[in-house]
């Protein structure tokens, strides 16, 4: 092996790839620019529209007003709330078919049981599929709680008594979990699935750009009769990839996270202090990440180098990388499922053991034991990736597949 080689074959891979057009794009421009499109343009588009829902006129039908005279007005004192009569034999189809929202029917007895204090019945009918029926019901429901409240607060008074003598006893929740285990507890939700995910994909194009690619272009053989060895070639491609894979993940995440702070800030106080939080995040935890990824980004890029290798064509080495997503996917799903914690049987299970270490790191747990294993074992496991594609590159059939 020859340094030198290898530095001028990693160099000489790292310009072709920041010249390809598929590859620039997955490693550099969809990391920085999808997360602020997604968060801010969907994000818009979504409140937009629920806005929009929420203004539109819904209109209410009133069954039995005659018992409950004064909530009916105070329903249709609301604004977007509008009165239509329909029969109530007919009630489901028109709720059905969007001409109606909602409809409130009283009980025979309504105001006489509310006016000997007993408990009186009100049905509110809605499409539980529909987005704007159930913002009638919440219109409906919020008009129903203040006037009860109303009325408990009426007779509370009628006995000399007050709201707060029916709730003696004040409950304080007091939160001592530090700022940076808050501003992990925030990252730690989605960040190592997300980091597992834009590692694998980041080495994708890079590692069948420089094995099929070339293969379909006629350079791999030019490289072949250099005097670089066949070690110092796979090594050069190995490293080209895996710096498309760290570079990937990295600026992934950080605008992934900058953008899902920017969006909290547009929010209320209690987000602002939540972003406050999340900035405190302690820089030990982030080192102990940006550490944590490279087994998993060397595991990916071996394999995924030794796969497109395999491949006669592009296309081909498509069609056997595409499959491997899921395989990711799965395994680091595990930092999204709430009460999933880390077991010993979880770390010899590649990406599971990387994306779970990496969510108690980022709550400020570091149980250095279960760190250091988990890298070990992460680069155990790229090590066998690399010497697999380092065989592929030494087989003749392989790299003269036609």
């Amino acid at each position: 092996m020859q340094i030198r080689q290898i530095k001028n074959i990693y160099l000489k891979e790292m310009l072709d790839t920041l010249k390809d057009r598929r590859t620039l794009i997955s490693m550099i421009i969809i990391p920085i620019l999808i997360f602020p499109l997604l968060m801010f343009g969907l994000g818009s588009l979504v409140s937009s529209q629920v806005k929009k829902a929420q203004a539109r006129e819904k209109t209410i039908a009133i069954y039995g007003e005659e018992f409950g005279p004064e909530l009916t007005k105070r329903i249709f004192s609301q604004e977007g709330l509008v009165r239509v009569d329909i029969k109530r034999d007919s009630l489901a189809e028109f709720l059905h078919a969007k001409v109606i929202q909602a409809a409130v029917e009283f009980s025979p007895d309504f105001e006489s049981r509310l006016s000997r204090g007993d408990t009186a019945g009100v049905e509110i009918c809605y499409d539980e599929t529909e987005v704007k029926s159930k913002f009638a019901l919440g219109q409906i429901e919020q008009v129903i709680r203040q006037y009860e409240a109303e009325l408990v607060e009426a007779k509370l008074k009628a006995v000399s008594l007050s709201k707060e003598s029916i709730s003696p006893i004040r409950v304080t929740p007091k939160n001592l979990a530090s700022p940076e285990k808050m501003g992990g507890f925030f990252l730690a939700m989605f960040l190592p699935y997300m980091l597992m995910i834009l590692c694998m994909t980041g080495a994708m194009y890079p590692a069948m750009d420089l094995t099929a690619g070339e293969k379909e272009r006629g350079t791999l053989e030019t490289l072949l009769v250099t005097p670089a060895s066949r070690l110092d070639i796979a090594s050069g491609k190995f490293l080209a990839v895996l710096t498309a894979s760290f570079v990937t993940g990295v600026l992934g995440t950080a605008s992934m996270t900058a953008s899902s702070l920017m969006g909290f800030m547009t929010f209320d106080e209690a987000s602002v202090e939540t972003v406050s939080a999340t900035l405190s995040i302690s820089p030990l935890s982030i080192i102990l990440v940006l550490v944590l990824i490279i087994p998993i980004a060397c595991l990916f890029s071996s394999l995924l180098l030794a796969l497109a290798l395999m491949a006669r064509s592009y296309k081909e080495a498509q069609s056997y990388i595409s499959p491997l997503m899921i395989v990711v996917i799965f395994p680091a799903f595990a930092s999204l499922m709430p009460g999933f914690e880390f077991q010993t049987s979880h770390t010899f299970i590649p990406i599971m053991n990387t994306s779970l270490v990496l969510k108690d790191v980022l709550l400020g747990t570091f149980e250095w034991e279960r760190i250091g294993l988990v890298f070990l074992v992460n680069t155990v496991y790229a090590a066998v990736g690399i010497y697999l594609a380092k065989r592929m590159f030494e087989k003749e059939s392989v790299l003269f597949r036609i």
